[in-house]
C-alpha cells in the first residue's frame, strides 16, 4: 500500500527513536569508509546532525585532508567551507552553522544527505520544506543518503522535484 508524504515522514522520525544513534552512527561512518565513498573527492557537503539524525561529523577527523563544507539556512540552503574545530553558530531549526563565504555549489563533488526516509527508487524524504531538492536541483555531483535502514525502501511514490539519491548509507553493511 502507497502512503502518504506525511504520514510516512511523521512514522519515520518516530521510528529513530527506537535506535542508538551513537551505535548507527558509528556504522555509517565505518560503512562510509569501508566502501570508499569519499575516497576520490576532494571537496564534501556534509551536515550538522539535529536530534536523532545520524551523526556523521567524526568523518572529519577520519579525512583530514577533505575539504568539508556545512549547510546554512536562510531562504535558502547553502553550504560553507568547514574545518575542525572552527567556530560554530546557533542556526535555524536547532542546526549549528559554520561562519564564512558562501562556496559555490559545484565546487563541491559529492553531498552525504540527511534523510527522514528514502522510497524504493531512491528518492530522498526530508522534514518537507524542499531545501535539499531544490539546491541540488541540476547537480551532477555524487548524492549519498543517510539514513535509518527501517526508514529506506519505503513505498510511496514521490513527486519528480524530489531528490534522487546516487546511493544510500545505513550503516547496515558494513564489513
Amino acid at each position: 500500500m502507497v502512503e502518504d508524504k506525511n504520514q510516512i515522514r511523521k512514522k519515520c522520525l518516530s521510528n529513530r527513536l527506537k535506535y542508538d544513534n551513537l551505535f548507527v552512527s558509528n556504522n555509517v561512518i565505518k560503512e562510509i569508509i569501508n566502501k570508499g565513498i569519499i575516497d576520490k573527492y576532494n571537496h564534501i557537503g556534509i551536515y550538522y546532525p539535529i536530534g536523532k539524525e545520524i551523526n556523521i561529523m567524526p568523518l572529519l577527523e577520519k579525512y583530514p585532508n577533505k575539504s568539508f563544507y556545512l549547510p546554512i539556512t536562510r531562504d535558502e540552503i547553502s553550504f560553507i567551507k568547514y574545518n575542525l574545530n572552527d567556530k560554530l553558530i546557533d542556526g535555524s531549526f536547532h542546526t549549528k552553522e559554520p561562519i564564512g563565504d558562501i562556496t559555490n555549489r559545484d565546487l563541491i563533488e559529492c553531498f552525504l544527505i540527511p534523510c527522514v526516509g528514502i522510497s524504493k527508487d531512491l528518492k530522498r524524504i526530508g522534514y518537507g520544506k524542499g531545501y535539499y531538492d531544490r539546491y541540488l536541483n541540476g547537480y551532477n555531483g555524487y548524492k549519498v543518503g543517510i539514513c535509518y535502514k527501517a526508514d529506506t525502501n519505503l513505498d510511496i511514490e514521490l513527486c519528480d522535484y524530489d531528490l534522487k539519491l546516487d546511493c544510500v548509507i545505513t550503516g547496515d553493511n558494513i564489513d
